[in-house]
């Protein structure tokens, strides 16, 4: 279905004289400005492609907008985009700011097709690092927990629904402030800080922390370590003999 952008418009309007409603319209050249500056910053392949697909749809409304109202640059006196051309007209050249649009609609859209791909694994382990400095945690451990969590898996997902490189179920992840537990760095933020809260309740004891993240805090209060389930013993086994391996 094509649709005439000229259609619904008035000869008032298709004039080069603004009417009296478009006047009241609110002005968006500076918005518009900004916004086209910006994205013409962003770096061809680290650009979030979520934010890519903001940015679109950002510049599909405001050059929708700009199209069929014809508002004007006042710093340039140049139509912001190309205008429709009424029959006979004279074809002008495209501007400056419709061909910057050109190069960036170019740039954005082939990423926006594209699966975001997952990061590797040395990523993972430079974020680790610089989470566990932020935390004050030691990377080793940090490191130790999401290799038994999700074998440094992002995308994980348990049978119970714990998400992510750190397992954080959803309503902890909530708690936790972590929007988006398949974000790598959101992840091992959150996770991080949940385990040191946990090394702090239980005064630096390892294995209550651990058993606490994987079996709950509330049954470690209330059974103690003796009554753990097969699970968490073999949990704590398996982060603890990874903690050796670095230390070794």
């Amino acid at each position: 279905m094509s649709i005439d952008p000229l259609k619904y418009l008035s000869p008032l309007q298709l004039s080069s004289s603004p009417s009296q409603a478009e006047k009241k319209l609110p002005r968006t050249d500076g918005r518009f400005a900004d916004l086209l500056n910006s994205l013409e910053s962003l770096p061809n392949s680290s650009a979030d492609p979520a934010a890519k697909a903001s940015s679109l749809v950002h510049l599909a409304q405001l050059q929708l907008f700009h199209g069929l109202l014809g508002l004007i640059d006042d710093s340039t006196s140049e139509t912001l985009l190309p205008s429709f051309e009424l029959p006979g007209a004279v074809p002008q050249q495209p501007s400056v700011k419709s061909q910057k649009l050109d190069n960036l609609y170019a740039r954005l859209q082939p990423t926006l097709l594209e699966p975001a791909s997952p990061p590797q694994r040395s990523d993972i382990e430079r974020l680790i690092d610089k989470v566990a400095e932020k935390v004050s945690l030691a990377p080793e451990l940090i490191r130790s927990v999401v290799a038994t969590e999700s074998n440094f898996d992002p995308r994980a997902v348990s049978p119970v629904g714990a998400q992510g490189l750190m397992q954080l179920m959803p309503a902890t992840a909530e708690e936790l402030g972590v929007e988006d537990s398949f974000d790598p760095q959101q992840n091992l933020l959150g996770g991080s800080r949940y385990l040191k809260q946990l090394l702090e309740k239980y005064e630096g004891d390892l294995d209550r922390a651990l058993a606490a993240y994987n079996w709950g805090q509330g049954n470690v209060d209330r059974k103690g370590l003796e009554r753990m389930p097969e699970e968490t013993r073999n949990y704590l086994v398996k982060v603890k003999a990874r903690l050796a391996e670095q230390s070794g």
